[in-house]
């Protein structure tokens, strides 16, 4: 049974710096198996097809990073205080992104790809669903601060996307810190209070 686990996550973590490295579409078949010293049929075995071993990568690192955001994004009112309401939710969400993409960065890179690149992508397409995992919980967060700042009501989409894409791009830049986390968050939070 060992081997048999051992063989599925040799796998996965070749195809991690494989897929980062070269894109999904630049990687055959035969090129994964002789990285990960191992035969089709048992790639066949344990996955079907490369697009299996996409989707299990992207299911294992998704679940991490979703499981992390609801932790997160847990929202308790206390809009008398500003620096205990809306702020810190947002600050534990961009920190959590951005250690995520720190201790991840090969997965990053691809959760990165699967957003901004083409829409006809195999990633793109296989990550739709665990992708959209990630902006439900955010949005769900922003529809429960919706019900103390009316500002914010009915905007719930938007500032998830934004907010999101406001992180995106700085760890798409490489520009991620404990003082960068704070700026991003004053300055999407001024957005919002405009």
């Amino acid at each position: 049974m060992e081997a048999s686990t051992d063989n599925k996550h040799n796998i996965l973590n070749t195809a991690l710096e494989l897929f980062s490295g070269f894109g999904y579409d630049s990687v055959g078949v035969q090129m994964l198996c002789e990285k990960s010293g191992i035969t089709k049929p048992t790639l066949y075995y344990y996955f079907g097809n490369k697009e299996g071993v996409l989707r299990e990568l992207l299911k294992v690192n998704y679940e991490k990073l979703n499981n992390l955001l609801v932790e997160k994004a847990v929202y308790k009112p206390n809009p008398e205080i500003y620096s205990e309401d809306v702020f810190p939710v947002l600050k534990n969400i961009a920190n959590a992104y951005f250690q995520f993409a720190k201790n991840n960065p090969k997965f990053y890179q691809m959760v990165l790809f699967a957003t901004y690149g083409p829409d006809t992508s195999t990633t793109r397409q296989t990550a739709g669903e665990m992708h959209q995992k990630q902006y439900e919980i955010i949005e769900t967060m922003f529809k429960a601060m919706s019900g103390s700042h009316n500002n914010m009501r009915g905007k719930e989409k938007r500032l998830t996307r934004t907010f999101i894409g406001m992180i995106n791009t700085y760890i798409g830049l490489g520009e991620f810190s404990e003082d960068t986390t704070e700026d991003v968050v004053k300055q999407f939070m001024h957005g919002i209070y405009s």
